[in-house]
Order: C-alpha cells, then structure tokens, then sequence
C-alpha cells in the first residue's frame, strides 16, 4: 500500500516571499526618510514630479548641493557608497570624490548639463574614502522654489558594476 505525500511549501520559498516583502517595506521606510530630511532642509515639501521620479528610480545615495555646488545634504547611501561621511561631506564639492582616472570630458559635460536648469544623467569616475575607484552614475534633478528659482540640485547616485 502505498502512502500519499503531502506537499508542503518548503521553507526557503516561504522565506523568499518573506524577504521580497521585506527588503520593498525597507525601501519605502529609506524613500520616506530621505524626503522628511530634504524636506526639512529645503524647508518646504518636495514637488509631485520630483516625489514620483524619487519614488520610480533606483539609485544607492542622494546628494543635495546649493548653487555653489557644495554638498548640504546626503543620505545614509552615501555614506555605504563612499565610506565618506555625511557630516565630513557637508560644506564639501562632489569633485572631492574624483581622482587621477576622472576624465576632463566628464567633468566638463556635467558643468554644461548643470548649467542648463534641466534634468540629466551622467557618468563619472569617482574614488571612496578607502581609495577604490568606481564608475558613479548620476541622475540629476534641478529644485526650484514655489517663485520658479533655481535653489539646490539633487542627484540620485549608483555605482555601475563594470563587468
């Protein structure tokens, strides 16, 4: 005679759908503190386009600067990504971060792009706090004040993976 198995769901499936749920309630948590804190800086909320492109991209850290193009602000990605912390950021350029392999013609293009008001995306080669090199994507998102001035500049970063 022979006996029926019963299939039940093994564990790491369950814990898989665990963790999907997981890691989709710590990005929100992480998106819902980065817009308290800027803001808070900014003083005034954030627009709808800039909250739905915030809420629709992948990016590691954010970095705020004002129109000298110094940093005000960074979240906690920045820190994981460069080693480099927030507090030691502020006051600082993001140029702080590039190195002998950072090509002028980027450098160059993001000066132009920024120049322009408009929202870009770039490349550049940047260096973290423990001397790696990596290739920074950025995603650049102009902020302007409820008069239509220019006020700050926020950029979503990620490093690339070069294979």
């Amino acid at each position: 005679m022979k006996s029926k198995k019963k299939n039940f769901p093994t564990p790491i499936l369950s814990l898989e759908f665990y963790l999907e749920g997981y890691h989709q309630l710590v990005d929100k948590l992480k998106l819902e503190h980065d817009v308290a804190q800027l803001s808070k800086h900014l003083k005034c909320q954030l627009d709808s386009a800039t909250l739905e492109i915030l809420e629709t991209s992948n990016y590691e850290a954010l970095v705020m600067t004002d129109l000298n193009k110094e940093i005000v602000w960074a979240n906690n990605g920045f820190r994981e990504m460069t080693g480099y912390s927030t507090t030691f950021a502020r006051g600082k350029k993001p140029s702080f971060l590039q190195g002998k392999d950072t090509m002028e013609d980027d450098r160059q293009f993001i000066r132009a792009r920024l120049s322009t008001e408009k929202r870009f995306r770039a490349s550049i080669t940047n260096y973290k706090k423990n001397g790696d090199k990596y290739l920074c994507q950025i995603d650049v998102i102009p902020l302007f004040n409820t008069n239509d001035q220019l006020t700050h500049f926020l950029a979503m970063e990620s490093e690339l993976k070069v294979a």
